[in-house]
């Protein structure tokens, strides 16, 4: 997939093949990183699959926040 373009629709359709495939109904959650395409494909998705919650990973945005910090002088 690596030749792929990631765009959102192109993370729904792979999103999609992984639930039908599985099993939609064994899923309750879809996570990602809040990426533009990733964001957008969680909205297509949940709107698909009403019964998903969509979830922003807490450990992406943990990992972004450490970033900002060791960025400020007195973190040295």
């Amino acid at each position: 997939m690596s030749n792929e373009s990631h765009t959102g629709d192109f993370l729904v359709t792979k999103i999609k093949e992984v639930l039908e495939s599985v099993g939609y109904h064994k899923f309750s959650a879809i996570v990602g990183d809040n990426s533009s395409n990733m964001k957008l494909a969680r909205e297509k998705i949940v709107k698909m699959y009403s019964h998903l919650l969509d979830i922003r990973c807490i450990a992406h945005a943990i990992n972004l926040i450490a970033q900002d910090i060791l960025t400020i002088e007195f973190a040295d």
